[in-house]
């Protein structure tokens, strides 16, 4: 039966008497966010800045001929470890040994010459003392005691000058000793050989490389600092963190010293340390190799320090969400200082926006927004269940970094 206008009036007039008589359906309530958090640590610490650097050797030496002549051994290759005084080089040292034996013989007659002349002399003295006991009695003219006055001067000087002809020859052998001695090259220090320079039977001349040697032992760690760590950089540390790139192996440097000058390309200063001998043999270390280090600067501090998953950046602005009062979640903007162990040391922006043991949120805080409820939850241990704030496991629920379902959503399903 079709509905005239006025009964379809009549109708819809009735519905809206019976409308204030229906239950009205009950407003829904936002769904707490389950979320991981962690409580905010009051620590007193440093602040360290990574530099970079590399490993060197504390000694580099380049060994080089001292004599000229015919190389006759080389008696080490690149990569042979030598102790200090073995032999790494041998050159001809005939000429030398024949210039040696001549200046012997030299010797031999100057000592023959010195011996006579000490003989005439004292022969002269004898003289001129039996002419000074004749002179008493009138015997001995004044001229023979001056003749033997004089021969006596003479004896005595030219005795001194055979002396110094025996010391002058003397001296030219002990210069050709050094360099029979110096033709041999020696190790100065415990090394390992690099390169070589040369080969046997080639002419070597003074000064001309015959190996290159890098010590053993302990190294050096050379790092380079920007300038602005000048006044700031703690130089007390016992030891700092040395990082191998390579290896990831982990040292501990010591005995920090800075060289007093700026690169002025670069604009770093070096700061270095010693790696102990013990800790090069251990990490297999050489020099050469590319380095980092945390370097402290400053005082240690009391900070905030919390991890470095609660901190969510958004455009320019670093914040925290912070569990507040009813589990409802709040936004804190803060400034990173500098990373701390285990995260991140931060100030407040806000007076009083955080404090050491506020929970925040280190999972599922990049869907959250002022005035979200959130459900906290311990971050589970491997292998565990993750429990709420309070210590007791929940009954349901996972962080998600899913968006929450809508209303629309919520009231198709339970359609």
């Amino acid at each position: 039966m079709s509905l005239t206008p006025i009964r379809l009036a009549t109708a819809l007039f009735g519905l809206a008497l019976l409308a204030p008589a229906l239950p009205a359906a009950p407003a829904q309530q936002p769904q707490a966010q389950p979320v991981y958090v962690e409580p905010v640590r009051s620590e007193t610490v440093q602040q360290t800045e990574r530099v970079l650097g590399s490993l060197r050797a504390r000694s580099v030496s380049v060994m080089a001929a001292l004599e000229e002549g015919v190389l006759l051994e080389l008696a080490v290759r690149e990569a042979d470890k030598v102790a200090a005084g073995d032999v790494l080089a041998r050159q001809d040292t005939r000429r030398l040994e024949a210039s040696r034996i001549q200046l012997s013989a030299d010797l031999a007659m100057a000592d023959a010459t010195a011996l006579e002349r000490t003989a005439t002399l004292a022969n002269a003295k004898q003289d001129l003392a039996a002419l000074e006991r004749a002179a008493g009695s009138g015997a001995v003219s004044d001229q023979d005691l001056r003749r033997a006055r004089t021969a006596v001067a003479t004896g005595q000087a030219l005795v001194q000058a055979a002396e110094q002809q025996k010391a002058s020859l003397q001296a030219a052998i002990d210069l050709v000793d050094i360099r029979i001695a110096d033709a041999v090259v020696r190790a100065p220090f415990a090394a390992r050989v690099t390169t070589r320079h040369a080969e046997v039977g080639q002419w070597i001349r003074p000064g001309e490389p015959l190996v290159t040697l890098v010590s053993t032992g302990p190294l050096e760690a050379w790092l380079d600092c920007p300038e602005r760590f000048t006044a700031s950089l703690d130089r007390g540390a016992d030891s700092y963190p040395v990082h191998l790139e390579a290896t990831g192996a982990d040292v501990e440097g010591v005995r920090a010293r800075s060289v007093p000058m700026v690169d002025v390309r670069a604009r770093t200063f070096p700061l270095v340390l010693d790696i102990p001998a013990e800790a090069v043999q251990a990490a297999r270390l050489q020099p050469g190799m590319s380095i980092s280090c945390r370097i402290p600067l400053g005082a240690p501090t009391e900070r905030l320090v919390l991890a470095t998953d609660a901190v969510v950046r958004r455009g320019d602005a670093s914040l925290v969400a912070k569990v507040g009062e009813g589990g409802i979640a709040e936004l804190v903007p803060v400034r990173v200082l500098f990373d701390a162990p285990g995260g991140f040391a931060v100030e407040s922006l806000v007076p009083g926006g955080l404090a050491g043991g506020d929970l925040v949120v280190i999972e599922g805080n990049e869907r959250l927004y002022p005035g979200t409820p959130v459900a906290p939850m311990e971050r589970p241990a491997e292998g565990g269940a993750p429990t709420d704030a309070g210590g007791e496991a929940p009954t349901e629920g996972q962080p998600s970094t899913d968006a929450p379902e809508s209303a629309e959503t919520t009231e198709s399903t339970r359609g």
